[in-house]
C-alpha cells in the first residue's frame, strides 16, 4: 500500500521542516551571544525538531511493518513525550541495525554513550510538554517544578563533565577578568551541546540511509541528514 502522492509530498515537507528546525536550533547554540536571550528560541526549535525527527522515525517503522502511515489519532498518542519516544526510537534502531555495519552500530553506540544527550532530551521533553508556558503558569498561580533555566543548566552541567570543557572552565575561573578565557570556555561548552544534538540527529538519519527504516526510510536518511542542510 505505502504512501500515496499527496502523502509523499507531505513527507518531503515534514523532513525539510525537521532538518531546518534542528539546523537553526544548533546554529543559535553555536552563534548566540547570550543564552538568556537565546534559550527560549533554542528550546522551541529543538523541541519541535526532535519531536518531528522521532515521529517521522516511528512513522517510517510503522510504514515498514504495516505498509501504511499511522493515523493522526495514532500519532497524537505520542504527545510531546520525548523521553519516552527517545527510548522507543533508540530501542527500535538497535534492533533494526543489528545486522548492519560496525559503522552504523557505532553511531548508535556513540549516542547511547554521550552523557549530554539524555539531559537535552529531558529538557526538550519538559519544554514541549509544559516549560514553554512556565511563566504564564506562574502568572496564573500554578508554578511548574522545573523552569527552562533549570533544564538548560542541567544540560550545561552534563557538558561540563567533558574534560576539554572542564579544563577551559578551570582556566577561566582562575582569572575572572580574562575575557578571552571565558570566551573559549563558553564556545567549548556550547559546541559540546551542539555536537550531542548533531550526533543524535545524524545517527538516526544514517540508520535510515542504511535501510533500517524500510525503503522510504532511505529517502528520509538522505533528506533529513545534517549534510543536507543548505545555506543558512
Amino acid at each position: 500500500m505505502g504512501l500515496d502522492r499527496q502523502q509523499g509530498f507531505a513527507l518531503l515537507a515534514e523532513m525539510t521542516s525537521t532538518r531546518n528546525l534542528l539546523a537553526y536550533g544548533i546554529r543559535v547554540i553555536r552563534t548566540g551571544a547570550f543564552i538568556d536571550t537565546t534559550r527560549d528560541p533554542i528550546l522551541t526549535m529543538l523541541s519541535i525538531g526532535v519531536e518531528k525527527l522521532y515521529k517521522l522515525t516511528l512513522g517510517l517503522i510503522a510504514l515498514d511493518l504495516d505498509h501504511k502511515w499511522p493515523t493522526k489519532t495514532e500519532m497524537q498518542k505520542q504527545g510531546h513525550k520525548l523521553v519516552a519516544m527517545h527510548t522507543t526510537v533508540m530501542n527500535e534502531l538497535r534492533v533494526r541495525t543489528a545486522d548492519k555495519s560496525e559503522y552504523v552500530r557505532g553511531l548508535l553506540a556513540e549516542v547511547d554513550n554521550d552523557t549530554v544527550v539524555l539531559p537535552i532530551i529531558e529538557a526538550l521533553d519538559m519544554y514541549g510538554r509544559m516549560g514553554r508556558f512556565y511563566y504564564l503558569d506562574e502568572l496564573g498561580d500554578a508554578q511548574q517544578p522545573v523552569s527552562p533555566d533549570d533544564a538548560w543548566q542541567n544540560i550545561e552541567q552534563a557538558a561540563l563533565a567533558d574534560s576539554t570543557v572542564a579544563t577551559l572552565y578551570q582556566q577561566a575561573m582562575s582569572d575572572l577578568g580574562d575575557n578571552d578565557a571565558w570566551d573559549k570556555f563558553i564556545h567549548a561548552l556550547h559546541e559540546r551541546i551542539a555536537t550531542a544534538i548533531e550526533r543524535l540527529w545524524a545517527g538516526v538519519a544514517v540508520c535510515g540511509r542504511n535501510h533500517a527504516l524500510g525503503e522510504t526510510g532511505g529517502v528520509f536518511g538522505f533528506e533529513v541528514h545534517p549534510d543536507s542542510v543548505g545555506r543558512q
